[in-house]
């Protein structure tokens, strides 16, 4: 059996299939550990039910608010 390759660009084209391959799964790694980080979850949580609260207080202030001074 012989064990040459076809074309000498081919241990350069598995070579790169590879390390793009390693490569997705350490981002894919990473990506699941982030959206499984507790703490950071409730960080986000905290920070949205915030902005909402922000927003909730200025909607009401502008409600309150005489039209001219808009």
């Amino acid at each position: 059996m012989n064990s040459a390759t076809l074309s000498p660009a081919s241990g350069r084209l598995s070579e790169w299939a590879m390390r793009g391959g390693l490569a997705l799964a350490r981002w894919g790694h990473r990506r699941a550990m982030r959206r499984t980080d507790r703490e950071r979850l409730l960080r986000r949580l905290a920070d949205r039910t915030a902005a909402e609260t922000a927003l909730a207080e200025r909607d009401a202030a502008l409600r309150t608010m005489p039209f001219g001074l808009m």
